[in-house]
């Protein structure tokens, strides 16, 4: 069962959606323009944007039928990285408009999955007009 409540936005919480947020200006993917953030500890460990490349890693997580898997700004955020890194780790993402402004991006089904089988403990996200949630896997 996925528990979702609205975050508060504390300082830490504000410079890390900042820097998600920093990392989706650099996605070229078009309308849909996400960043993470992976932090363990309270300490940065990766961070990642989505990209229009296939990810062979994304495709153990998604349904066939929904077609290819691309690099998510999750899975980018959590690829290569070590299980004591990701283990109880919390993962900060956004989406932002070509305005900038802060849009929905709570992680699709694949992500989730992706980040359950990397022992991620939480999930903070931006929703429409610049409210945030936290998810727990």
């Amino acid at each position: 069962m996925i528990m979702r409540n609205q975050v508060d936005l504390t300082n830490r919480n504000q410079r890390l959606f900042g820097f998600a947020k920093r990392m989706a200006e650099l996605s070229s993917y078009g309308k849909f323009r996400h960043g993470a953030v992976l932090v363990h500890h309270g300490v940065v460990l990766n961070a990642s944007h989505n990209k229009d490349k296939p990810c062979s890693f994304g495709s153990r997580f998604r349904c066939k039928s929904k077609g290819q898997a691309t690099l998510h700004a999750e899975l980018g955020a959590i690829l290569n990285m070590p299980r004591e890194s990701t283990e109880g780790a919390d993962v900060y993402v956004v989406r932002i408009n070509y305005d900038n402004e802060f849009r929905n991006s709570k992680p699709c089904p694949m992500c989730q999955e992706a980040m359950r089988f990397c022992g991620i403990k939480r999930v903070f996200y931006s929703t429409e007009y610049g409210h945030f949630e936290v998810m727990k896997l």
